[in-house]
């Protein structure tokens, strides 16, 4: 019989009443010590922006003192988050709570900004217990400008600045692919296609004697895609992972069992503890998402000798998304035969996308 492992990475899952709650137990919560600063990746020089205090369980921290580089400081009110006003000259903005440090890049204000709100960049994939960042332009940066939703679902906006988001699902979010929907001022860009993942974490034992060998199961709920994840020894002193190491990697198998397992070697008696995170896809491959909205989009107005053929192509994109050579080269075959008008631009679109340029 397996039995759960702790894991202080799923403290992260914010609730969203979990801001009110802190405010109903403010004198406590101020008591506790700030572990993580949360801060918009980008900042714009002389605009507002929100910053987010965590502590060590991941809950919001209400009644944090920040200083920023120069000695200025602020305090996070009851949801546990501040509003300032980012540095007037380009560069980089630190700031620290405590033990806690983060930075942000100050950038000046982009020249001929469109008008509203645009989403330039999100994640293919999110992890349920873990903050997710959103690049983009016309967002807010204070907790009412800016909300957002997965599904029907609603988000927790962390950090804030006009061109950066940084977000956490609702706890009640279900895992598997939804929509995010980000609205600005009362003006949303549209829904992002955005797969949602839930990592569990199981052991064929709560304890190890020493020496005694045993396995660690990590399960992705919300794809069949095989995943790559950091798994962390939180009790070095009681089990060990292969090698020594005190954080590795591992695969998931993918599938509807999508899976890792991972070696563990008792030192001495008592619980132990990991945690456990998602590794996001590597920078700079084809991004095969976006490849697949395109088919999506020529399915639509596909002529009915060709609906079957993008219809497989995206079928193989959203189970394999790890064969998207394969399915390049269908693509060039399609263009080979020359489609026309739209449809044929938008299997250009996706060609070119798989190809990286």
């Amino acid at each position: 019989m397996q039995m759960p492992v702790k894991t202080f990475r799923a403290a992260l899952g914010l609730a969203l009443g979990a801001a009110l709650a802190a405010a109903g137990a403010q004198n406590s919560a101020i008591a506790s010590k700030p572990a993580t600063i949360v801060l918009p990746r980008q900042v714009v020089a002389g605009r507002s922006a929100m910053l987010a205090v965590l502590d060590a369980r991941g809950a919001l921290l209400p009644g944090a003192e920040v200083e920023f580089r120069g000695g200025v400081k602020i305090t996070t009110d009851a949801t546990g988050r501040a509003t300032f006003t980012a540095p007037a000259e380009a560069g980089v903005l630190a700031v620290q709570a405590g033990g806690a440090k983060a930075t942000a890049a100050v950038i000046l204000p982009p020249e001929n900004s469109p008008d509203g709100v645009q989403i330039t960049e999100s994640p293919q994939l999110i992890s349920l217990h873990e903050p997710f960042t959103i690049g983009g332009t016309g967002f807010r940066g204070e907790a009412e400008g800016t909300r957002a939703w997965l599904g029907e679902h609603p988000a927790l906006v962390l950090a804030a600045s006009p061109v950066a988001l940084s977000v956490q699902a609702g706890p009640r979010t279900p895992p598997g692919v939804t929509q995010l929907v980000i609205e600005a001022g009362g003006r949303s860009p549209g829904p992002v296609a955005i797969t949602v993942v839930s990592l569990e974490v199981s052991a064929e034992k709560k304890q190890l004697a020493p020496k005694e060998k045993g396995k660690l199961a990590v399960l992705a709920r919300g794809s069949e895609l095989r995943l790559e994840v950091e798994v962390r020894n939180l009790s070095p002193d009681v089990v060990k992972l292969p090698d020594g190491a005190d954080v590795l990697r591992a695969t998931t198998r993918g599938g509807a069992e999508n899976t890792a397992e991972v070696e563990l070697e008792g030192r001495r008696a008592g619980d132990f503890s990991v945690s456990v995170r998602l590794i996001p896809p590597a920078a700079g491959l084809p991004d095969v998402d976006a490849a697949r909205q395109k088919l999506v989009a020529a399915k639509r107005i596909a002529p009915p000798a060709w609906a079957g053929r993008v219809e497989s192509l995206i079928e193989r994109l959203e189970k394999n998304p790890q064969d998207e050579l394969k399915v390049r080269r269908e693509l060039e075959k399609m263009l080979a035969e020359k489609p026309e008008g739209e449809f044929g631009r938008l299997i250009e679109a996706a060609w070119r996308i798989l190809l990286n340029r």
